[in-house]
Formats: C-alpha cells, structure tokens, sequence
C-alpha cells in the first residue's frame, strides 16, 4: 500500500472553470465574431463595386462586333494625319479653360471643326463635364469648365468636318 502525503494543495478537477483559459465556447466566439466581421466588409466591398461606375461601355458586345469598322476608322484617321495640342489654364476660381490646337500633315491649322469632348473620372459618373469646343481663332478652339477639382482625369473628344473622316483622341490628365 502507498502512502500519499495529505498536505499536497487540492487541484481543481475542472480545467476549464479556472480564470485565464480558453473554453470551447470562446474559440465558437471568436470565430463567429472574426467571420462576422469578414462578411461585414465583403458586404460593404460588394455594395460599393455594384452602386459606382464599373467603367465599362455600354454596348461592349455590340462594340466588340464592330472592331473592324473601329479599325478602319482609325486608318483613315491616321491617313487624314490631324494632330490635336490640348493645353490648360486654371481661372481665379477654380475654373479650367482647354485649348485644342489642331493641325493638318502640312502643320497647317484646321479650321472649322465641330469639336466635342467630354472630361470624366474613371470610377464615378457624377463629376463628368461635357465640353462644347469654340474656335476662337483659325484651328484653335476653346472650353471652359467650371470648378474643375483635382486628380485623375480621362479626356476624350470628337472632332468633326464635312466631308473629312472624324477625329476622335483621348488621354488621361493628371490635375492639381
């Protein structure tokens, strides 16, 4: 028979009901609650990607069927040889006045377009400004678009003449 010494300190026979330690239902809460937060942003993600601009064209199929006629466009464009020069000044306040130069092949000017564009952000619609081009002297033509904020811009413009295939550029601004 073995003795066992009586003065040893009385251990608790339940682990888990000791302060400090980690029961199962706290690891079931810290997975719910970690989940929960996971779910919670993805939702946000999720809205935030369906309610703002996907930054795609509307007819893309439609479009992707009519590459051909976009390349030709654009071999007659290049064969028409017209450059556009866009510049920009800054108002007092916060305005933007463009100026479009556009030359020929013979670095001569063009005149008596009918110029449109349109200035846009790639994430959001809402700041879009369309832009009515005026010549204001022989191929120069000017803009004006009110409280133009910073940041990245894309412009995009269409230039037309009777009897002359279209002139379209685009490119991307970078405003302060």
């Amino acid at each position: 028979m073995v003795n066992m010494p009586t003065d040893l300190p009385e251990t608790n026979a339940n682990p888990a009901a000791s302060k400090g330690t980690l029961t199962g239902w706290h690891i079931l809460t810290i997975f719910i609650v970690g989940f929960g937060i996971v779910f919670t942003v993805n939702g946000i993600f999720i809205y935030k990607a369906i309610s703002t601009n996907s930054g795609e064209i509307q007819h893309a199929y439609m479009e992707g069927l009519k590459f051909n006629e976009t390349l030709e466009t654009r071999e007659k464009q290049k064969n028409l040889g017209w450059d556009m020069t866009l510049s920009m000044k800054r108002g007092a306040g916060g305005d933007a006045l463009f100026t479009a130069q556009m030359l020929d092949k013979a670095n001569q000017p063009v005149a008596g377009l009918n110029m449109n564009g349109i200035l846009y952000r790639n994430t959001e619609n809402k700041d879009d400004h369309k832009l009515v081009f005026k010549e204001v002297k022989t191929g120069i033509y000017e803009a004006v678009v009110p409280q133009l904020g910073p940041g990245k811009w894309l412009f995009e413009a269409k230039a037309t003449k009777a009897g002359e295939p279209d002139f379209t550029t685009e490119t991307s601004l970078s405003i302060r």
